[in-house]
């Protein structure tokens, strides 16, 4: 073998990608002539034909005049022997000319592995013009409202014209909404649509309690002259959710037992009331007249969360010292401490129909550690932390270094994570969301990690992973989610992944059984002073 060809093969095995692909891809575009700043599709169609199931495809382009405005939802897992069409999005070069494109595809398995080497040229021209575009037989003409309200019902129609003479065979109408819109009924698709003539397609779509924004695509197959065509076109819609306009049974309806966290007005238990000797009791009618103004342009329980958040740090200063747990009390003083920041924060998205509660550390006697926040949104809960400046997904919070201190202290320390559930008022009220946080713990740290990462380096990163077990893979992805995400790249480029998964498993083996940090950057620190 030529030395270039063997150093060929060690790139391609150093890079994660093995000889022979697992799957057969296919590359295509709907039309090779495109409006200035006008969007056009690229479909891609997978057919896993190797051993295991992939989790999951990144497409890019090699041009940065084109941006991809929206990727299609990768139905994970895609099993072997089964295939998926995916559309992307693309939004085409202001300035008209004719353009060569690449676009690579990397599939991921549900081993972690990268699949690379897929890839496709396409050459489009763009035109200044709408009237410059080629026209074909069939025609399809999308409406959809630009905003709807969450909760709403609204229609997608669909017009197909046949501008030509010979009969056009329709097959396959497929609708790809956005997460949460759900499609309740439509109109009749017809088999053929003859010379001359036009039909409307009319689905009627059930809009989500939440806020979602992004592009419905529609997709024809068709057949014209026996060649079978597709026809593609995607519009813009955003649905918007704001509970603080909507009234108790409209609340009920959208976030089912969530409901619970907005109805019951107190923030924390009989415990608390002992220690502060003052009643946790939000006042709605008055905490509303400060919240409201802060949130009436707000499109989703998120964006009022995010002013709450802002109002309370820009208005208060923090100190240590908690005074009061009534949070009219704390809305009167000039300084809070952290602790009272949640309880406020916690007060004031309740007061707007948003479904919060606190959440601490609860060592079988004491449950005023570590207080947090959290409020629902879109299904899922988010955190605040005052104290840290945090506010994001659950998911996120956990890829902080600010958690695995919490975490060792659940599955080390005989702690529990309580949300706060007062109802009587008496002793303790608690509901026990350690194990919802950690469930699945890895897979969650693995996303948000591979979130900073060179797509070219996870596959070293599950390399490395899997020299080691579960508490030291644990304890390493900890880290690396508290790494920069510059100087995560950069190690994982230059060192050997068998190199950096022994000083790993040293540092885990030394402070495996001693008490982690509040900021857990610092072993980032150490881990990377190794390797200066």
């Amino acid at each position: 073998m030529k030395k270039s060809a063997f150093l060929l093969l060690l790139i391609i095995f150093a890079s994660g990608c093995l000889i022979k692909q697992p799957a057969v891809v296919t590359f295509e575009i709907d039309r090779t002539v495109v409006k200035a700043g006008g969007t056009f599709h690229i479909i891609v169609t997978i057919n896993n034909t190797g051993k295991v199931a992939f989790i999951g495809a990144d497409l890019a382009i090699n041009n940065p005049d084109f941006k991809i405005l929206q990727s299609p939802k990768f139905p994970s897992p895609l099993k072997v022997g089964e295939k998926v069409e995916l559309v992307w999005i693309v939004k085409a070069p202001d300035k008209p000319g004719v353009y060569t494109i690449g676009v690579p595809l990397e599939l991921i398995d549900e081993l972690h592995r990268t699949w690379k080497g897929f890839y496709h040229e396409f050459t489009i021209t763009v035109v200044k013009e709408e009237t410059k575009m080629p026209p074909g037989e069939l025609s399809m003409e999308v409406n959809v409202p630009s905003s709807v309200s969450g909760g709403k019902i609204f229609n997608i129609t669909v017009e197909l014209k046949n501008s030509g003479m010979t009969p056009i065979e329709i097959g396959e109408v497929s609708v790809n909404l956005l997460d949460g819109l759900k499609i309740i009924n439509r109109s009749r698709i017809p088999e053929k649509i003859y010379g001359g003539q036009s039909y409307k397609i009319v689905y009627q779509i059930d809009a989500p309690y939440r806020h979602v924004s992004g592009y419905v695509t529609v997709i024809v197959n068709y057949f014209e002259n026996g060649n079978e065509k597709k026809e593609i076109v995607s519009r813009y819609i955003e649905i918007t959710w704001t509970p603080w306009f909507a009234n108790n049974e409209t609340l009920r309806k959208a976030y089912g037992d969530k409901y619970y966290w907005i109805e019951n007005k107190y923030l924390v238990d009989g415990y608390w009331i002992e220690r502060f000797n003052s009643t946790p009791y939000a006042n709605v009618s008055i905490l509303r007249n400060y919240a409201l103004p802060l949130v009436l342009k707000s499109k989703s329980e998120v964006e009022a969360a995010e002013k709450i958040y802002s109002w309370i740090l820009t208005h208060y200063k923090f100190g240590d010292t908690t005074a009061s747990v009534d949070p009219q009390k704390i809305l009167q003083q000039n300084k809070i401490s952290y602790a009272e920041g949640q309880l406020l924060f916690t007060a004031m998205m309740k007061s707007i129909n948003v479904p919060s509660r606190i959440v601490s550390l609860y060592n079988g006697t004491d449950c005023i550690i570590n207080p947090l926040s959290e409020f629902y949104s879109g299904g899922r809960w988010y955190v605040v932390d005052f104290k840290h400046g945090f506010i994001g997904t659950r998911n996120e919070y956990i890829a902080t270094p600010y958690f695995p201190r919490v975490y060792q202290l659940l599955t080390q320390g005989n702690f529990k994570l309580v949300a706060q559930a007062p109802e009587e008022l008496k002793g303790h009220e608690h509901v026990d969301v350690g194990p919802d946080y950690l469930a699945n713990l890895k897979d969650k740290l693995m996303t948000q990690v591979e979130k900073k990462l060179n797509p070219m380096l996870k596959t070293k990163l599950t390399l490395m992973l899997n020299r080691m077990n579960e508490n030291e893979q644990i304890f390493a992805l900890f880290i690396f989610a508290s790494a920069p995400e510059k100087e995560l790249n950069e190690m994982l480029l230059k060192y050997d992944y068998k190199d950096i998964e022994r000083s790993m498993t040293a540092l885990y083996e030394f402070y495996k059984d001693k008490p982690w940090p509040e900021n857990f950057r610092k072993y980032w620190y150490i881990l990377r002073g190794v390797y200066k």
